[in-house]
């Protein structure tokens, strides 16, 4: 949502207190298969989400130019990349609040490259990974970057008292495109999988309807709140990598 938290509150409350329409467009939302995974967990399928894991992850992938500057970006992996899978994750479990955040943050690769020797004018992270303490109870790993000397660093998954899931697609991976729900159906492992979805224009779709809540006087389609707590989160990460990777406690903005 901006570089940094105290930025990102400032967007919301002035939204809220000029009533004003604030949408932050992340086109995953937009996504078949986010809204398919949406449909199941706001059906009960997955029973209370007690622990997710959540990767936005590249092998090679630190974008240069802009990107790598704090002056112009802020922030690394997390939030160009990151903040996708982060976003969906939380829009999923229904933005629990967040409370303390653990995390570590790097840029070895960036630095010490071969392969590209501007990007080692790379001033912010390529690498973080942060532990999530959630005010119900949930927990969350979230792991991002933009380069690794490995394949993956896993996958999405999210853990509930009824059944799993696991996600795949675009900024959000996973080890297949895809939504996968595991479970048991009358005392039997029962699994099922939804991996057909059309051709979708998920900038179109997201433009749309931003226009649409315009036009029509609607709410925002992508409430700034919930995004807002991705700043909360990566803030976190942040703080809680400059003070030795220790946990720190965070902070939800009010009005």
């Amino acid at each position: 949502m901006e570089a940094t938290l105290d930025a990102a509150a400032s967007m919301w409350r002035a939204a809220k207190e000029n009533d004003k329409i604030l949408m932050i467009g992340l086109k995953l939302r937009y996504s078949p298969q986010v809204i398919k995974a949406k449909e199941i967990v706001d059906a009960g399928t997955l029973g209370d989400i007690y622990y997710v894991e959540t990767v936005a992850d590249r092998r090679r992938g630190n974008p240069g130019g802009s990107f790598i500057r704090k002056a112009t970006a802020g922030l690394g992996a997390s939030a160009d990349i990151g903040v996708y899978a982060l976003d969906t994750a939380l829009y999923l479990m229904g933005h629990p609040k967040p409370v303390a955040v653990s995390g570590i943050t790097s840029n070895y690769l960036s630095l010490h490259n071969t392969w590209n020797p501007a990007l080692k004018e790379t001033e912010v992270e390529d690498f973080g990974v942060g532990w999530v303490v959630f005010e119900n109870g949930a927990r969350m790993v979230f792991k991002t970057c933009w380069c690794m000397n490995m394949d993956s660093l896993g996958g999405t998954i999210f853990l509930g008292k009824k059944a799993g899931l696991r996600l795949g697609i675009g900024e959000v991976r996973g080890p297949e495109e895809g939504v996968r729900v595991y479970g048991d159906k009358d005392g039997e492992i029962f699994d099922e999988e939804f991996t057909k979805f059309e051709s979708v224009s998920v900038f179109h779709e997201e433009d749309s309807a931003f226009i649409d809540a315009v036009r029509e006087g609607k709410p925002s389609p992508i409430d700034p709140y919930g995004v807002m707590l991705t700043n909360v989160i990566i803030q976190g990460v942040i703080d809680s990598s400059n003070a030795g990777g220790r946990e720190v406690a965070v902070t939800v903005p009010t009005l």
